[in-house]
């Protein structure tokens, strides 16, 4: 029965009934994993799809030096690898646990089953391959930009959700340091510096593990790299070294 309220929660199921959630948690392996561990690798092949009991997954991508890229963030209670349930290929992205995280394994001929036979799962598919394809484009546009700091903005940006009981804009969760630099491409010191600059400037505010944006459309132009702000260090050097 824990298994099955565990599922409840997951965003592919949770439109379904007790009877076919209980079916499917009868085929589901659970494994926990440490803090940078690899849940799955690129090249691999898709022999399940995963969801995310607890705990913080990254996607990330390998470039030619080795250096990790990062792509997306995975939640808890989201799902991964449905591509290779789809269409048989191989993993086409490796997924690192950020924090110490518990993974559930749906083999992949249920996860078919899983797939064909239900109209609210296979449009749940369908968005999140819409998704997909417009972070694949965000992501472009993120690379293309030429400025460091504008890069770190822009991964903030995307981040930027709207508290509707309070009308604040906010990012919940605030990555570490060392996740926006894997996704903006740039050092962690790089993301450390772009931050104080935000807080110095006015831009955003910090609370806890969020952050309260309290200058919208400057964080968007800062995103675009149509202007620049410094940390107050860097103008104490300028000033003196004039």
């Amino acid at each position: 029965m824990k298994s099955i309220n565990l599922l409840k929660n997951q965003l592919l199921l949770r439109n379904l009934d007790d009877e076919l959630i209980a079916e499917i948690s009868r085929h589901i392996r659970y494994r926990r994993f440490t803090k940078r561990e690899f849940v799955v690798r690129k090249g691999e092949a898709g022999a399940s799809l995963l969801m995310l009991i607890s705990g913080r997954l990254q996607v990330i991508a390998l470039s030619e030096d080795g250096r990790e890229i990062g792509l997306d963030f995975v939640e808890p209670n989201d799902y991964f690898g449905e591509l290779s349930i789809i269409d048989g290929g191989p993993r086409s992205a490796s997924v690192i646990a950020t924090t110490e995280a518990v993974v559930g394994f749906l083999p992949k001929q249920h996860a078919r089953s899983l797939f064909y036979h239900n109209p609210t799962v296979i449009e749940a598919l369908l968005q999140r391959l819409c998704n997909t394809i417009r972070q694949a484009s965000n992501y472009r546009s993120l690379l293309g930009l030429t400025r460091a700091y504008a890069r770190v903005y822009s991964v903030l940006e995307t981040a930027v959700a709207r508290d509707t009981s309070s009308n604040l804009q906010t990012i919940e969760s605030l990555p570490n340091q060392h996740a926006i630099a894997i996704m903006a491409n740039v050092s962690r010191e790089t993301v450390s510096r772009a931050l104080k600059a935000l807080l110095e400037a006015g831009v955003v505010a910090k609370e806890s593990r969020r952050l309260i944006v309290l200058d919208a459309p400057m964080l968007s132009r800062l995103a675009k790299g149509e202007v620049e702000v410094q940390v107050q260090a860097q103008r104490q050097e300028i000033s003196k070294a004039a």
